[in-house]
């Protein structure tokens, strides 16, 4: 039986636009990102490559849900190729360098994605 938590968690991603659900993933990555920079300077790299390797499939789900009649798949696909590869640098160095190199760009896109979201449901109505 479902607790009424995860139905509400269910419903709630079920009712989101595309946008806001890009926004979520791009928030748990965030979360992931700088949760694994706080078990590495903890020392916990087991732990941190974990959090890493979900952050991966996050970006992995991203590129193939990708829409290749669009010219910008293109540049997100290297985007989130290049973001994968600065990760499983990360992970076998188990350096907080390679995280700091992509957040920032993480977090532009996230902050993008959300405004578009916004545009596009101000001009649904």
């Amino acid at each position: 039986m479902i607790s009424a938590f995860e139905q509400y968690k269910k419903t709630s991603v079920n009712t989101m636009t595309r946008g806001e659900l890009l926004v979520l993933l791009y928030d748990e990555a965030i979360k992931k990102m700088n949760m694994s920079k706080m078990l590495m300077e903890n020392n916990d790299f087991d732990n941190a490559g974990i959090n890493l390797e979900k952050c991966r499939k996050i970006f992995n789900h991203l590129i193939v849900t990708l829409d290749d009649n669009y010219a910008l798949s293109k540049d997100l696909r290297e985007m989130y190729m290049f973001f994968n590869k600065e990760l499983i640098l990360a992970s076998s160095k188990k350096s907080i360098k390679n995280i700091d190199n992509i957040l920032p760009l993480v977090k532009d896109l996230r902050n993008t994605w959300e405004e578009a979201d916004k545009i596009a449901k101000s001009a649904k109505s």
